[in-house]
């Protein structure tokens, strides 16, 4: 769906709010028109949504090319920008990757000091810590978080364990650097209840979806292995959006619809335990 299509399809089926997708097709930083941006303004405070942003992919916050660095934090800092002007509350931002290196089988690159992977590594993770002190900066000072996603099942991503999440965000200790918990991300890696007691109150923003723990699909909630009676305490206690990230080729608003019904039943579900 293109992002207005989206928001209408939330509208008409009652939803809270809307993550738009930050993308080259339609809403790209810095292409965003003041029409735009008073049309999505205007329809959130008529119908109560709370809105969010994930960061367009294709940005590289850790990217050893000095130019495509800069160009992805002055795109971050415009999206931050919107995600103020429209009402919304997060950005939601995933860590960056080390470089990509092709190496030949007889003689790899990594054999060489300046192409180890572990030093390649500590470079990207200097350069993506600067990128996010920035954010949180620029989130400071227009009233938004940023919500920073675990994705460490990615291959090259500088995350490798929840850990390293709660050291970044206190270490830089802004109070509007936060976590994105993906659910179904968490359980392909450390698990899911793993994740929740590990971020805790740094969780502001959590992405819903499902999946086998042995590849992410982007599934509809149920359809995977994902233990959703485990965290309803915290689905329960959590004073945030979740936002339902999915992929439904087939039947995309089916499986949206579906997945919805399904959190509201599972949110309902002995909820008056004497009744």
């Amino acid at each position: 769906m293109g992002y207005r299509q989206a928001i209408e399809f939330a509208v008409a089926n009652r939803f809270g709010g809307v993550e738009i997708w930050s993308n080259v097709f339609d809403f790209a930083p810095g292409l965003v028109s003041e029409e735009e941006i008073d049309y999505i303004k205007g329809i959130a405070e008529d119908n109560r949504l709370v809105l969010a942003i994930h960061f367009c992919a294709g940005n590289d916050l850790a990217g050893i090319n000095k130019g495509h660095l800069e160009e992805s934090r002055r795109q971050l800092r415009e999206t931050i920008r919107i995600c103020s002007r429209i009402g919304g509350s997060v950005v939601i931002i995933h860590p960056g990757q080390y470089p990509r290196l092709s190496v030949h089988n007889k003689n790899p690159l990594s054999r060489y000091l300046r192409f180890q992977l572990e030093k390649l590594k500590k470079e990207a993770l200097v350069r993506f810590k600067e990128s996010l002190a920035d954010a949180a900066n620029c989130g400071e000072e227009l009233g938004v978080n940023i919500g920073l996603e675990n994705f460490s099942h990615v291959k090259g991503c500088i995350q490798s364990t929840y850990e390293e999440l709660i050291e970044w965000v206190d270490e830089i200790g802004s109070p509007a650097l936060k976590i994105t918990l993906d659910i179904g991300y968490a359980n392909l890696e450390g698990g899911v209840e793993e994740a929740i007691e590990t971020f805790n109150d740094r969780i502001v923003h959590v992405h819903l979806n499902d999946n086998d723990a042995k590849s992410s699909a982007h599934g509809e909630l149920g359809s995977g292995s994902i233990d959703w009676q485990a965290i309803l305490p915290f689905m329960r206690s959590f004073d945030g959006m979740f936002s339902l990230e999915l992929l439904g080729f087939d039947d995309l608003e089916g499986a949206v619809l579906r997945s919805k019904a399904f959190v509201e039943g599972l949110l309902k579900e002995n909820h008056f335990p004497n009744r």
